[in-house]
């Protein structure tokens, strides 16, 4: 249970650390900026952490300037869907606080996630990297993906 309680503040602080001066407005799309594509670190839930060593396989966001993710397996693409950008509130009493929040369904069964999700793009160490949590994750309905910045 400490480690549930860990994973909802970690993800919670991330999306959390930015007040409402630092989150662009809606037009802004700091996800499709720059050629390239956000490759999958890994996936946590209440229940356990997911990577590409023990999926088997290697995951690529690509977020396009025309609204579309193209979702890659090992560099095959899997699934194209529109995504959506607001700034929005988050149902696990986060009070009035507003948070960065990409929206798109993906319907994965191994990896499965909230379609709302708040995101945070950081730097460490000279990368870049991009941090997703699902809104109903505080519920164990969601899950904290960690994604790095590869340009191509």
């Amino acid at each position: 249970m400490k480690k549930v309680v860990l994973l909802v503040a970690f993800g919670l602080l991330l999306a959390g650390c930015q007040t409402d001066a630092d989150i662009r407005p809606a037009t802004y799309d700091e996800l499709a900026l720059g050629t390239g594509h956000w490759e999958w670190d890994a996936t946590a839930y209440m229940g356990g952490r997911r990577t590409p060593a023990t999926e088997g396989y290697s995951r690529q966001l690509t977020f396009g300037a025309d609204h579309q993710l193209l979702l890659r397996r090992s560099g095959q693409p899997d699934l194209r869907v529109p995504y959506e950008l607001s700034v929005g509130l988050l149902p696990c009493g986060t009070g009035s606080a507003t948070f960065p929040i990409v929206t798109y369904a993906t319907d994965e069964q191994k990896l499965p996630n909230s379609d709302r999700r708040t995101y945070a793009v950081t730097e460490q160490n000279g990368r870049q990297l991009l941090s997703i949590t699902g809104e109903a994750a505080c519920a164990d309905a969601g899950g904290f993906e960690t994604y790095h910045w590869v340009a191509n």
